[in-house]
């Protein structure tokens, strides 16, 4: 996939890299992620906690943070600066590569015998078919959502993406943190195939200027993490 100098529109294009107001706003963004998240946690309370409510306080993060992008890009674009450029492009690369890795990171787990990830054997338990339609439901479009819009816009825009020599630091950079906050896994091979992920992800915000190749690259994602994991559970 080639990186091409971003933004998309004129009035980004002519938008000049102002450290300090992105390093506020990334760090605004952070902090309402996970405000949110844990405001939510106290909301819910543990008792009634699980894997919905996860979900969905993705859902209530990505809503916020994508305010506060359009806010950001008011002046700048808007939605249309939000959405980037060559997205078709960038998905017929981007898909078949999310087919390969998963193929083989499965692969791996069932000839190293690791089998499922701990945490995925107790995701749906003790729900019932509605809820289970609207887990997946909300699987696809929310978690990528809220991570799209943390890691590549607002902490992937901490970097001057017109210089080539600083797209892949802000690639690798995204992507390691975007790795090392799925403390949930624990197989090795699973944080590879999460290294990969966040590289092409953060790879398709560059090529495309926007976020809606990301967010479509990661929600299909999320569809073959789920097939990945039900190939793993018959063979348990």
């Amino acid at each position: 996939m080639k990186f091409e100098n971003i933004p998309t529109t004129k009035a980004t294009r002519t938008e000049s890299y102002r450290w300090a107001r992105r390093l506020g706003m990334a760090a605004l963004a952070v902090s309402i992620f996970y405000t949110l998240q844990i405001v939510t946690f106290l909301t819910v309370g543990k008792e009634n906690w699980n894997s919905l409510w996860i979900v969905g306080s993705h859902g209530i993060t990505g809503v916020a943070l994508l305010l506060l992008a359009l806010v950001q890009f008011r002046n700048e674009g808007g939605i249309t600066a939000l959405i980037g450029h060559n997205i078709g492009r960038a998905l017929c690369i981007g898909v078949p590569f999310i087919v390969v890795a998963y193929s083989v990171t499965t692969f791996l787990d069932v000839a190293l015998g690791f089998g499922r990830e701990p945490f995925m054997e107790k995701l749906l338990f003790k729900f019932s078919i509605p809820q289970i339609i609207l887990f997946y439901s909300m699987l696809v479009v929310l978690p990528p959502l809220s991570e799209e819009l943390l890691y590549r816009h607002f902490l992937i825009r901490l970097f001057p993406l017109t210089k080539r020599s600083w797209q892949w630091v802000a690639v690798v950079t995204t992507a390691s943190l975007f790795t090392l906050t799925h403390g949930q896994y624990k197989n090795w091979t699973s944080f590879l195939l999460l290294g990969c992920m966040g590289v092409l992800f953060g790879a398709a915000r560059i090529a495309t200027g926007g976020l809606a190749a990301p967010f479509l690259l990661h929600s299909f994602g999320e569809v073959a993490g789920m097939t990945s994991d039900w190939v793993l559970a018959n063979f348990d």
